[in-house]
């Protein structure tokens, strides 16, 4: 007798099929040390991977520089978006007060209070942008599952972003993140954010990893490759899904640039 079979959804071959079917599959910098290696296996050797969140796991649109541009117009500073780009990735502090000393108009004695008050109603701005009831923010497809898949393999998973520390937690809270990950950072709870490489020694001190060699940095701006790079990642992934071009990310170090952070899948060690 005829029977009738039935076919189980499996997602590591959901993710090899699209990306074999993407317009643009993983690249390889020609300087990168691991150029021509097996895109299935560039995880094999990484112990943490240390994720961005805005434009690389979070999906929300480019508020949140459409916000910092809107605070800081509503005070007579006016910012394009040409002139926000290479900020995307930074402490939103260090891009407050770039844009206040860049105008000059304000003393030097005014500055980190001006600054202290475009980044109090940025936060609550953001706040409301971000955790109203109407709010599109999402994870790109697959976030989750794609990291529940790397841990099942053994590699642990970190998210470091520039947002403050109660908007990256109440982001991971709303987008169940808290329950994927094994550590997280902010910038403002470091010495230093982006591109200085301190928020991924934090996380790999939370994480036990002893070796940065066995540490991957992705993201999508150019900030999150010089970090990775400033670090002495192993492994510096860009994704086309945020901030920054191929061009832009390779120059910047990255050694492969995909569409999305789910087309890098994860490796049995």
């Amino acid at each position: 007798p005829l029977r009738l079979l039935r076919l189980v959804p499996r997602p590591e071959l959901s993710r090899l099929y699209l990306r074999h079917c993407s317009a643009m599959p993983i690249k390889f910098s020609k300087n990168s040390p691991i150029a021509g290696s097996n895109p299935e296996t560039l995880l094999q050797n990484i112990d943490l991977i240390v994720c961005d969140m805005a434009g690389t796991t979070v999906k929300e649109g480019g508020i949140v520089y459409a916000t910092i541009r809107q605070v800081m117009a509503d005070d007579g500073l006016a910012v394009t978006a040409e002139q926000m780009h290479p900020w995307h990735g930074a402490k939103k502090e260090a891009v407050f007060a770039h844009f206040v000393e860049a105008q000059g108009t304000t003393p030097a004695a005014e500055v980190e209070s001006r600054v202290k008050c475009y980044a109090a109603t940025f936060e609550d701005k953001i706040n409301d942008a971000y955790f109203n009831p109407d709010s599109a923010v999402a994870l790109f497809d697959g976030v989750a599952p794609w990291m529940e898949s790397l841990r099942a393999t053994g590699t642990k998973v970190a998210l470091d972003t520039g947002y403050p520390p109660t908007i990256q937690k109440g982001l991971m809270e709303k987008l169940g993140l808290d329950k994927v990950v094994d550590a997280h950072v902010s910038s403002y709870t470091v010495a230093e954010g982006r591109p200085y490489p301190y928020m991924i020694f934090k996380v790999m001190s939370d994480t036990r990893t002893m070796d940065v060699r066995r540490v991957a940095k992705v993201g999508d701006s150019a900030r999150d490759m010089e970090e990775g790079r400033n670090a002495g990642c192993g492994l510096v992934i860009g994704v086309l899904s945020g901030a920054d071009d191929e061009d832009t990310l390779f120059a910047a170090g990255a050694d492969v640039v995909c569409n999305v952070v789910t087309e890098i899948t994860a490796a049995s060690k």
